[in-house]
């Protein structure tokens, strides 16, 4: 059985712009009547970031959309050498940029704007991509002794209408726990935090990494 040889050094991601999740689906979930723009709409979209990010850390993966920078050690050197993406499905493959020599060098595919034509890939998963060389070909060698010896830029996420229903339920159910248990330090084992976890459970991601 083949080894997966990649040693990856960090994994930079952009940080959430914006609320994707429309106030109004919050508010009807939450039973909240008050009138629009008020600090109770403020506290429910900061719940809903919380959300976002307890239901990402849990399934290792990305849900909305943006932008990520992935460092290797080094280009993978088995048989196959392809470079499975993490974070769930990705939407681009915007360049690999590594080391050689002292010199900085970039990679581009298909899904690069302007498109290139230096690497192979398949985004075709929800579970994320994959990059490989071209047919018959081999990665680059890089150098070892520098900071960023292969930095992968690519997105990855859902847009926003592509969400599945049972995250974007997973999310509220988080929030309604959070707006009931405002003041208190219970929300991981709130009312709903068996069903959110059951509803995110078919989208965690097993790291290979």
């Amino acid at each position: 059985m083949l080894m997966y040889s990649l040693d990856p050094l960090r994994l930079d991601v952009s940080a959430l712009v914006g609320d994707p999740v429309d106030i109004g689906l919050i508010r009807a979930h939450c039973h909240v009547d008050e009138q629009p723009g008020t600090y109770t709409d403020e506290l429910l979209l900061l719940y809903m970031k919380a959300a976002i990010a307890w239901a990402e850390g849990e399934m290792h993966r990305t849900i909305y959309a943006r932008s990520h920078r992935w460092v290797l050690r080094s280009f993978p050197s088995d048989e196959y050498q392809e470079i499975r993406l993490p974070r769930g499905k990705t939407q681009s493959v915007d360049s690999i940029q590594y080391t050689s020599s002292g010199g900085l060098f970039t990679l581009t595919g298909p899904s690069a704007s302007p498109p290139g034509s230096n690497f192979l890939q398949d985004l075709r998963s929800d579970d994320g991509g994959v990059v490989m060389p071209l047919a018959s070909g081999s990665w680059p060698g890089s150098d070892l002794n520098v900071p960023d010896p292969v930095v992968i830029n690519f997105t990855a996420g859902w847009s926003t209408s592509a969400v599945p229903a049972d995250i974007t339920q997973a999310l509220l159910f988080y929030v309604s726990d959070a707006f009931e248990l405002r003041g208190t330090a219970d929300v991981a084992g709130g009312p709903t935090a068996d069903l959110r976890e059951a509803k995110i459970s078919a989208y965690r991601l097993h790291r290979w990494y």
